[in-house]
């Protein structure tokens, strides 16, 4: 069994703070639309960004694993939330990533690679709502070239 926790603390007026792993004190609090600080993480884009760095790094694991030489690997990723019978809810993320390769042959491994770490991400595979996971293999010129284009 594994264990992972952070500490939550706020003081009278003051702005909320998050430890985490050893990581410094940072400020925590509502997303913008919601009144909070821009400059402070806030629990929704947190959420988010746990998938999104989760299923990247399972992803890369079953690419050491097979032994892919990947050259570059890059993720955007955007929950939905709306308003359900029980309050506001995640109701989708998707996930969408390009990837260049070294070898253009192995593109088709990326393919089976991409479907195992949408099956084996430990926070995708927690949550209440569906999580699609999408990879484009591109060169690495247009790689180079363009960014990943907003969902």
């Amino acid at each position: 069994m594994e264990v992972f926790t952070n500490t939550v603390s706020k003081r009278e007026d003051k702005a909320a703070n998050i430890t985490m792993s050893g990581i410094c004190e940072t400020q925590v609090g509502p997303p913008t639309v919601y009144g909070g600080d821009p400059q402070a993480l806030n629990p929704e884009e947190m959420f988010v960004a746990s998938i999104n760095s989760c299923i990247m790094l399972v992803f890369y694991h079953f690419v050491k694993k097979y032994k892919v030489d990947i050259w570059s690997y890059s993720s955007q990723a955007q929950g939905k939330v709306e308003k359900t019978k029980n309050g506001l809810r995640f109701t989708s993320v998707e996930v969408k990533a390009k990837v260049s390769l070294s070898d253009e042959n192995q593109a088709e491994k990326i393919q089976e690679i991409a479907q195992l770490a949408e099956k084996y991400c430990l926070v995708s595979g927690s949550v209440a709502c569906p999580v699609e996971y999408e990879v484009e293999v591109v060169d690495e010129t247009s790689f180079k070239s363009e960014s990943v284009k907003e969902l």
